[in-house]
């Protein structure tokens, strides 16, 4: 065998020798990266399963603030804290926070979930945007400016299709503005025995003074209140409209006995609206069209 050939063989085995060194350097730095990825993985599932067992907990008790402390799950460990506004002021009365953190040997992950804890209907005045001049009572007519939700974190999930068809059923569908008279539809909230009425209006709803109305009201438009004008039930307000008591004639002060629950601006523009929250007219609305809410909300989960 010639000179050259040998140099030939002698520079493709040093290549295969560099290539097969080079792949196994490759091979154990991919399955480094394939443990690493791992790790990390299974530090995130072993958070978030933290955070839901928390939710879960707190599902099933709202006053539940023990968290976990280093749980084991799969070879990873995690830990869960609850803080309410006594460890964080700025989270108000109906908010928690859950700190979730989980790890192995190699990775480490956090989380953080912010919740909203009551429903929507355990307040008198549920409002996307602002309130003004506007008094929130309890049941007994005693004043409580906590069962005012103002800016509200979230809209609930009410059937406005269905509250649409109850209407129409009932022939209490008006397409355009209206103006009941006194003791509108019935003289009662309910229908038919424990049947709430609904009536639905595209335009703006006018009550005028010393006019008591009843029922659950859909109002596409605006809701004016005029002097010792009443409604004893529930007013939704779902499009970004506002409840106001305008000035001029008959203007005054006026009541809301059940609830209100808007996408808009609640403005009695210098006069009063008292809403005393009546448990029994939520109930009704719930029950009826609006039961797929959850008792905790997720407002944020990073």
């Amino acid at each position: 065998m010639g000179k050259g050939m040998l140099i030939i063989i002698a520079g493709f085995a040093a290549s295969f020798g560099i290539l097969a060194q080079g792949k196994n350097q490759r091979f154990v730095e991919s399955v480094d990266r394939m443990v690493n990825r791992y790790g990390d993985y299974t530090a995130r599932n072993a958070t978030t399963s933290g955070a839901h067992m928390a939710l879960n907990q707190l599902y099933l008790n709202s006053a539940w603030r023990t968290g976990y402390n280093n749980l084991s799950i799969g070879g990873n460990t995690f830990s869960v804290t609850i803080q309410d506004q006594n460890q964080v002021p700025a989270l108000g009365p109906y908010k928690l926070k859950i700190l979730s953190s989980g790890g192995n040997a190699d990775a480490s992950n956090a989380a953080e979930v912010t919740l909203f804890t009551q429903r929507f209907q355990q307040f008198a005045v549920w409002a996307k945007d602002s309130v003004r001049s506007v008094t929130s009572q309890d049941s007994n007519g005693v004043d409580n400016a906590a069962l005012t939700m103002e800016e509200a974190p979230f809209m609930p999930k009410i059937a406005k299709a269905s509250l649409l068809s109850a209407a129409t059923t009932q022939l209490h569908y008006y397409n355009g503005n209206f103006q009941p008279t006194d003791g509108f539809p019935n003289g009662d909230f309910y229908v038919l025995g424990m049947v709430p009425n609904v009536t639905y209006v595209t335009g703006n709803l006018r009550v005028s003074k010393n006019t008591t109305i009843y029922g659950i009201y859909v109002v596409d438009g605006n809701v004016v209140l005029k002097q010792n004008a009443k409604i004893e039930g529930i007013l939704y307000l779902p499009n970004a409209s506002s409840l106001t008591d305008i000035g001029g004639v008959d203007a005054g002060d006026s009541d809301v006995n059940g609830g209100v629950v808007t996408w808009g601006v609640i403005n009695g523009n210098g006069y009063e609206i008292t809403v005393k929250h009546f448990p029994e007219y939520w109930r009704a609305l719930v029950n009826n069209y609006a039961a797929n809410n959850p008792p905790l909300r997720v407002l944020s989960w990073k």
